[in-house]
């Protein structure tokens, strides 16, 4: 069975060369393709793929003003409909529900919607997204809807720095409780809130890393001014090479994503991955996912993000650390890739 990827995002995101390696495996040859129109059909021709497997949708549908956007999305449908006249099936997992910046939510939903139709088999990471895939996206049921985890990244990265020497390269005293926010700096994450909320905890003992890089100068500069004055406060507003990545977990207690609204969250696993507590919100896959430390959880709408960081420091953190990574160990590529291989044939009966 050929399957062709796209888009590939395969750059600084492990998940689908995880999975087309664990796809390999169950005699599924993958390619990924970039998804601009001319490279994907060149790459289509070259391999003739029996499915088109869709990950993340929001690039084909929203551009920078409504022009472009409508131009964007109407070639992506009419392209799916090409490919399905010619035999090739299409599989979409849906991993947002819309696009983390919501810059035309209606408008977007709107395609979504459509090609939640136009897509033979539909994948989800949970149970929580499977029903919120039915009710966003309109779909009459559920049957084309499967619900296969995310695989874990235990091997994604090097591990191999202690949690002291961790510390001592990022000049953090050996015995704070250290909180982590590392990755992509974006709006939806509200890492400013995150720093301001940290300000607000009374114990000279916690620290908090943030490490990554904002999408643009004026994040930036609302964390630099957050943090100003607080030496509890340590910010790398850049990206972090992945080498570097092993440094921030092992240096950190627990892990901090103070989204707005998440769906399927790749940094929970990743933080899992590592061993560490996850405090975020109770959205989401994130309660199904996170299991076993329901009290690092908040509910956005009524609870305040800095009551669960007290929660976390009155925690056992290194046990619920553990307790995730036994957890999320659970979610091998192996299976996932049967079940996804599985998914496929669905879409020949």
């Amino acid at each position: 069975m050929k399957v062709l990827f796209l888009p590939d995002f395969t750059d600084g995101n492990p998940y689908q060369r995880r999975l087309s390696e664990g796809l390999s495996a169950e005699d599924v040859d993958v390619t990924l393709a970039s998804g601009y129109p001319l490279s994907t059909l060149r790459t289509a021709l070259k391999t003739r793929p029996d499915i088109v497997h869709v990950h993340w949708i929001a690039p084909f549908l929203v551009g920078d003003s409504i022009l472009a956007s409508l131009l964007k999305s109407v070639v992506f449908v009419l392209s799916t409909l090409l490919a399905k006249l010619l035999g090739v099936r299409v599989v979409w997992t849906v991993h947002n529900l819309l696009e983390h910046e919501r810059r035309r939510p209606r408008f977007e939903l709107f395609w979504r919607r459509l090609y939640a139709r136009l897509a033979d088999e539909i994948i989800v990471h949970c149970e929580a997204a499977r029903d919120s895939v039915v009710e966003q996206y309109r779909l009459p049921t559920d049957s084309r809807v499967h619900v296969i985890p995310h695989g874990h990244y235990c091997s994604a990265h090097e591990n191999t720095v202690s949690r002291g020497e961790a510390r001592e390269r990022l000049g953090v005293e050996r015995d704070s409780t250290v909180f982590l926010y590392l990755g992509q700096i974006r709006p939806y994450k509200q890492i400013p809130r995150l720093v301001d909320t940290v300000r607000s905890l009374e114990s000279p003992d916690v620290r908090l890393l943030v490490a990554g890089k904002p999408t643009d100068e004026s994040l930036a500069r609302a964390i630099e001014a957050s943090a100003e004055g607080d030496s509890r406060i340590a910010t790398e507003l850049s990206y972090i090479p992945e080498e570097e990545v092993q440094t921030y977990f092992n240096a950190a207690d627990a892990v901090v994503l103070p989204y707005r609204d998440i769906l399927t969250s790749g940094s929970a696993v990743l933080s899992m991955s590592f061993g560490k507590p996850v405090v975020g919100p109770r959205t989401g896959c994130l309660p199904e996912l996170l299991r076993t430390q329901p009290e690092l959880l908040y509910d956005p709408d009524s609870e305040s993000l800095d009551a669960a960081l007290v929660r976390a420091l009155d925690a056992d953190l290194d046990l619920i650390g553990d307790r995730n990574y036994e957890r999320v160990t659970e979610l091998d590529w192996g299976g996932i890739a049967a079940r996804t291989r599985d998914a496929y044939q669905r879409t020949r009966t």
